[in-house]
């Protein structure tokens, strides 16, 4: 699993209301902490922006990883992925020497830019799932690669991966898709991903689901899983970063609304397809700018410790551990009811 979650009493708790026919809603609430990552100096690979891709460890580092360039957006110039490690949560993060750690391969269909990756530790090695295209606007898919220590990988040679390729013209993946988490439960991968329909500029993203029993064929589940529905919002929904959590799961959600003004979103399901929205969305907005985005977290203990892109710094983030039970609110379906990690 990507990170380290201790439930503890708190959950059975909850558990016990939950039989109880109780409903116990706590406050989401976020801090921001220390500046982790900063864009790097003029003329290197990364000197405009990062974007999170996830924190995992290994069982004595913690290995953060995010995608970056030379401009403010990946569609406008090569992005890659790059590679920072710690030793406490709190940091100090150290640059990999070897950054960027995995780059476009110019002629392959992965050949201009890295959107964004989702990476997972397995005990022995790491995985990544990445997404990709070989032009701007070109279409985007899915590729995986391995790599013993974080540092150096090796890219799969059956890339791009079956099953998450661009969906048929006028479909809401008629463009492509992008990872942002990948969990194992034992017997199946999961992924939750950027879906991306063409309409002539940004389009129109969504979260979609797809899952596999070896990581490298892949099932679509037919339609988006989450998509805009609330004004700050707008039509753009990325980056997903799901944990399990409970007896279900935890969603935190990029959007970006018509201001432009980008925040971070939490909702929870029971099974990782029907999720419901927080009431109080969005649970992070940016302070001083107008972007806050690409949100990982690790569970440790009773905190919750993010890293997120704000004001185009990887900024470190803390919240309280709370579990809540809610429905989805917009529908007042109680199907969905779930134990949650805010």
């Amino acid at each position: 699993m990507n990170r380290r979650a201790k439930l503890g009493p708190i959950v059975v708790a909850s558990i016990i209301m939950l039989g109880g026919g109780q409903i116990a809603v706590a406050q989401v609430d976020w801090a921001y902490q220390d500046v982790c990552v900063e864009p790097g100096d003029p003329g290197t690979w990364d000197s405009a922006n990062h974007q999170v891709a996830d924190v995992v460890f290994d069982g004595t580092t913690y290995h953060l990883f995010a995608v970056g360039g030379q401009t403010l957006l990946s569609f406008n110039s090569p992005w890659s992925v790059g590679h920072w490690t710690a030793t406490n949560l709190n940091g100090p993060w150290t640059e990999d020497p070897n950054n960027p750690v995995l780059e476009p391969e110019p002629g392959a269909w992965d050949g201009y830019t890295i959107y964004h990756a989702a990476v997972r530790y397995d005990g022995g090695n790491f995985q990544m799932w990445y997404g990709a295209a070989d032009s701007y606007p070109g279409l985007i898919s899915v590729g995986y690669a391995t790599s013993a220590n974080g540092s150096l990988w090796t890219k799969y040679a059956g890339n791009p991966l079956p099953g998450l390729t661009p969906g048929a013209s006028g479909t809401w993946d008629d463009n492509g898709m992008f990872p942002g988490t990948v969990l194992f439960d034992g017997s199946k991968y999961g992924m939750w991903f950027t879906a991306v329909k063409y309409n002539g500029s940004s389009g129109t993203w969504t979260i979609g689901y797809a899952s596999s029993t070896n990581g490298l064929e892949w099932i679509k589940h037919p339609i988006p899983v989450l998509v805009g529905t609330r004004a700050w919002e707008g039509e753009l929904l990325y980056f997903p970063e799901v944990i399990p959590s409970g007896n279900g799961f935890s969603m935190w959600y990029s959007a970006i609304s018509a201001d432009p003004v980008a925040r971070i979103g939490y909702a929870v399901s029971s099974d990782g397809l029907n999720w419901g929205k927080w009431p109080a969305n969005p649970v992070l907005s940016p302070q001083g700018c107008n972007i806050v985005d690409s949100l990982a977290v690790v569970v440790e203990g009773d905190e919750i410790h993010g890293w997120t892109n704000h004001c185009y710094d990887i900024t470190h983030v803390t919240s309280p551990f709370e579990v809540v039970f809610f429905d989805a609110f917009e529908t007042g379906d109680t199907g969905i009811w779930s134990l949650a990690v805010p």
